[in-house]
């Protein structure tokens, strides 16, 4: 029981920091979670047992830099809007575009 909590724990904590290091690093969330519950779960297992914790503090040391890396990317990294003058004309070219093809459509009302 314990060492499928450890595998869990690695594997999702690993997984997180990868995560955290890509562009879509809000979603390193998730795996952060499962880390650190299962974490916990080998902790009290852990303190049953009377055995080492070694492990536990490998798995939240990368459980803590995956979020280190997730709030820093949240709180620095900014969106840029850019030049919103280009795309409303091509949102109102566009609706004159649609609406000259409605015009040209020819409806045979003897259906």
């Amino acid at each position: 029981m314990k060492k499928l909590f450890i595998i869990i724990g690695f594997i999702s904590a690993i997984l997180a920091v990868i995560i955290a290091v890509t562009p879509l690093s809000n979603l390193a969330i998730a795996p952060i979670i499962v880390a650190f519950f299962s974490g916990l779960i080998i902790l009290f297992i852990s303190k049953k047992e009377k055995s080492k914790t070694k492990t536990i503090q490998y798995i939240y040391l990368l459980t803590i830099i995956a979020l280190s890396l997730t709030i820093y990317k949240a709180v620095f990294n900014t969106t840029e809007i850019g030049d919103t003058e280009q795309l409303e004309q091509r949102e109102e070219e566009n609706l004159k575009d649609s609406k000259e093809i409605l015009d040209d459509i020819e409806i045979d009302e003897n259906l």
